[in-house]
Formats: structure tokens, C-alpha cells, sequence
């Protein structure tokens, strides 16, 4: 009788088990590069045409194909901080010294660098030139490619990138920029240490408009978002705004307090943040409702990898790991790092996923 109940213990035991496995594989990471750099990663790795492209603190830039082969590598001799962008098979980085260098992006070769009389405090954002400036150097191709960078003393700088001339460059900001510019149709928004939200014609880079709340009111460290029809962003008081992207004005300012990066859904209705109180929001973008708060056993750490939605799934980090919250808002682990927090958290593709931590390690996955 004794051994009967001891199988049967064991086979409920097992059942108990296997079912676990099936419910967390439902969620689970299938690895499908992972690249251990053992280095200090200066900004996110790029993922272009099945190739790995990253940056060192130290100034390496390498290229490696999608199971991890390292294809080529250049040193810049220079501190790197800022992401590169890449266009017209070119990959075009910032350096310490102010460079702006443009390499091949399947030798890896230098093309051409020039500097600046300022320091470059952003990363590099990328956009198509629709503007009427006739450059004094002929371009060799039709490429509008261009990008945009913010600097110490507060101008934005926009230059061609197939021959590095300028094109505009704003200097109505008084102060460092240090988020990156983002490009909403034909408008450019960035913030300054002055503490207003700016917007500029990306065609001229003239001012369209500038807001804060009052005096006090600090944007300078927000990462912004925008749906095409609203701005988004946190102020230094955690608190978060809606304005208006044509008129520049307030549409509503939110009553929960959340975190400065903040994730828009796929039908940009609603809004993901991180909150102080132990809370994942979701947020109305019509009026800053909070429509959902899921309380969390565990405090989030600030960072600046936003939230997104996948297959009815917002995806968000904290600290080492990867988290899922389905349609029911039940949380489930999807990867777990080592001790070392995550930096950058990104979809690529359809179900392919970039992930990178503060000590070098890369990982691209699927979710099954």
C-alpha cells in the first residue's frame, strides 16, 4: 500500500511538473545568437540586413553576422557615447573628439569624418531631407539621407550624410540637449536643460513651438514619444503630459506618477509606464486616464528601455530580466540575464528580439 501511494505521489508529482514546463514554454525565449563581448557597449547594438553592428565605450565599432562571426572592426580612437545610425550602406557614428564618421557597412572602411566646434551630447537620429537647401558640394547620388544631433551649448545640427555639409542647425535651445531628437513627419522634438519641450521644422530648422508647464517645469532628461497627433513626455516631477503636436499647447497632465520612459500601444490608444508605487500603468492617450494599475511585488529600477506591446502581450524589463503581462495583466518571465542589468531591449523583426546587458553579452531571441 505504502508503494502505491509513493507512485502515485511521483506521478502526480511529475504531472505537476510537465505542466509547469508547458505553461512557462508558452512564453519562453528560444535563442538564436548570443554574442559575449565581455566589453562596455557605449549605446545599443544596431540590427541591420541579418548583421549585428555595435559600439564600444573603448571606440571599436565591429560588425557581426547573425550567429555571432565577427565580420570586421574598426577602431575610431576616440571615446564613443553616442548610437550610430545607418543609411545608404553606411554606418555613421559620433565620437569624443566631435567627429562625425561614416563608414562602409560591408568593409567597415572609412568613408569620410569632419568635426564640430561643440560637443555632440545625443545620439544620432536619422531622417529623410525634404528641405530646399542646395548644398555647396554636389552629392554624387539622390540620397536624402541626413542626421540630426544635439550639443553641449544647446544647438540641434542637421547635416547630409553622404557628404557631410550642413544643412540647418536650430540654436533657440539654451542649454544641453542630452535625450535624443525624434522625427514626427515633418517636425523634429527634442529637450533642452532650459527645461522646455521644443518642435522644429525638420525641413529649415526653424521653431514651431516651445512648452512647459511653468518655471519649475523640467523636460530636459525625458525621453519623448509621440502618436503623430500628440507628444508625450515626463517632467522632472514624474509627472506626465499630453501636448498638443501641431498647436504646441496642453492637452492633459496625468495624475499618476511614472517613471521617464513611457511605451504607446499598437493602435495608439493607450499608454505603458513604469510607476514609483510598485505599479505597471496603462493609461488612456484621449484624456491620461489611468485604465489599468497592476500592482508588482517588485520595485522598478529607473531606466530607459520602454515598454511595448506584442501579440496582445506588453513587453517590459527590470533590473536582469525580460517581463510579460498577457491580456489578463498576469505577469510571467520571459529571459533572465545574469547579475547584470539590461540596456537595451528592442524587436527586430516580426518575432525576433535584440536584448543587450551592461557587460557586453547580446542576445537575439523568438518568443514561442
Amino acid at each position: 500500500m505504502k508503494v502505491q501511494y509513493v507512485i502515485l505521489f511521483i506521478l502526480l508529482f511529475s504531472n505537476a511538473v510537465l505542466s509547469q514546463n508547458k505553461k512557462t514554454s508558452e512564453i519562453s525565449a528560444e535563442i538564436i545568437t548570443k554574442l559575449e563581448l565581455n566589453v562596455s557597449l557605449s549605446a545599443s547594438p544596431l540590427f541591420f540586413e541579418n548583421k549585428i553592428f555595435t559600439s564600444e565605450l573603448s571606440g571599436i565599432i565591429s560588425c557581426f553576422d547573425n550567429s555571432g562571426k565577427k565580420i570586421w572592426s574598426r577602431n575610431t580612437s576616440s571615446t564613443l557615447h553616442s548610437r550610430p545610425v545607418i543609411a545608404d550602406n553606411m554606418l555613421c557614428t559620433a565620437t569624443s573628439k566631435n567627429e562625425i564618421i561614416t563608414f562602409s557597412l560591408d568593409t567597415g572602411n572609412q568613408i569620410q569624418s569632419f568635426g564640430i566646434d561643440d560637443s555632440i551630447t545625443t545620439d544620432l537620429t536619422l531622417l529623410l531631407y525634404s528641405g530646399e537647401k542646395e548644398l555647396m558640394i554636389p552629392k554624387a547620388t539622390e540620397s536624402k539621407s541626413a542626421i540630426v544631433f544635439g550639443t553641449n551649448s544647446g544647438n540641434i545640427l542637421c547635416y547630409d550624410l553622404e557628404t557631410l555639409q550642413e544643412y540647418w542647425h536650430n540654436s533657440d535651445a539654451k542649454g544641453i540637449i542630452k535625450t535624443q531628437p525624434i522625427i514626427v513627419g515633418n517636425k523634429l522634438l527634442f529637450t533642452s536643460k532650459d527645461g522646455f519641450l521644443y518642435c522644429i521644422d525638420a525641413r529649415n530648422g526653424l521653431l514651431n513651438w516651445r512648452w512647459k508647464e511653468k518655471a519649475e517645469t523640467d523636460f530636459s532628461n525625458s525621453q519623448i514619444i509621440s502618436d503623430g497627433r500628440k507628444v508625450y513626455a515626463v517632467d522632472n516631477d514624474n509627472s506626465l503630459f499630453s501636448i498638443d503636436l501641431l498647436l504646441g499647447n496642453l492637452t492633459w497632465k496625468s495624475g499618476s506618477k511614472v517613471l521617464g520612459t513611457v511605451g504607446i500601444s499598437n493602435d495608439k490608444k493607450k499608454l505603458f509606464a513604469k510607476g514609483f508605487d510598485n505599479k505597471f500603468y496603462i493609461l488612456s492617450t484621449g484624456k491620461g486616464k489611468a485604465l489599468k494599475e497592476i500592482k508588482r511585488k517588485e520595485i522598478f529600477e529607473s531606466n530607459t528601455i520602454t515598454p511595448f506591446e506584442y501579440k496582445k502581450r506588453i513587453l517590459f524589463t527590470n533590473k536582469n530580466s525580460i517581463i510579460s503581462l498577457d491580456e489578463k495583466y498576469k505577469e510571467s518571465n520571459v529571459l533572465t540575464f545574469d547579475s547584470n542589468s539590461i540596456n537595451t531591449f528592442t524587436q527586430i523583426e516580426k518575432n525576433k528580439f535584440l536584448v543587450s546587458n551592461s557587460n557586453g553579452t547580446i542576445i537575439i531571441f523568438s518568443i514561442r
